[in-house]
């Protein structure tokens, strides 16, 4: 037999469906600016650092900087292989993050970059370079290195790069 809950005088949803919806869905606060939020942007983009693992060597390309990057007698395989790809994969190899901030502005200033406003000068300032994370140091690299493919100035990279010592680079975690 149906009931009618009209005939009862009951015509609350609440009661129609047996379930109980509360009048109000609840909302998460929201909070705008300030040094809280700024902190809590830092603390997320650390978290997102640590969360990612260490940058493992690629089985496609050779462990050292030699080979095809290196050899000058062999230029069309070198042009073949030399990318904005491939330099990445040496830039990130054991975990580097980019080169240290004397040399990245030293990259800066051969490439001419006070004279080409689309590279942005290296993040180098001693209050700067603390607060911006590893990954944000690495994309600012590949900025340079995709600015460079587009430029045909990826050989000049990929020479500044042969120079480097390993601790001549930031790695992940260090700063």
């Amino acid at each position: 037999m149906a009931r009618h809950h009209h005939a009862h005088g009951n015509s609350d949803p609440e009661h129609r469906s047996g379930e109980h919806w509360p009048a109000r869905m609840p909302a998460p606060d929201a909070h705008e600016g300030g040094e809280s939020t700024w902190e809590q942007w830092q603390e997320a983009s650390r978290r997102l650092d640590f969360a990612f693992a260490p940058t493992e060597p690629s089985g496609q390309m050779p462990l050292s900087t030699g080979g095809a990057l290196a050899d000058d007698s062999d230029v069309a395989t070198r042009h073949h292989l030399l990318n904005a790809h491939s330099l990445m994969v040496v830039a990130r190899r054991n975990n580097r993050v980019c080169p240290r901030p004397t040399l990245w502005a030293e990259l800066y200033r051969q490439l001419g970059g006070e004279r080409h406003p689309e590279i942005q000068a290296p993040p180098v300032q001693a209050w700067l370079w603390p607060q911006l994370s590893g990954l944000q140091k690495r994309l600012r690299f590949r900025e340079y290195v995709e600015w460079a493919e587009r430029h045909g100035r990826l050989d000049q990279i990929a020479r500044f790069m042969r120079a480097l010592e390993e601790a001549d680079w930031e790695h992940m975690g260090e700063s």
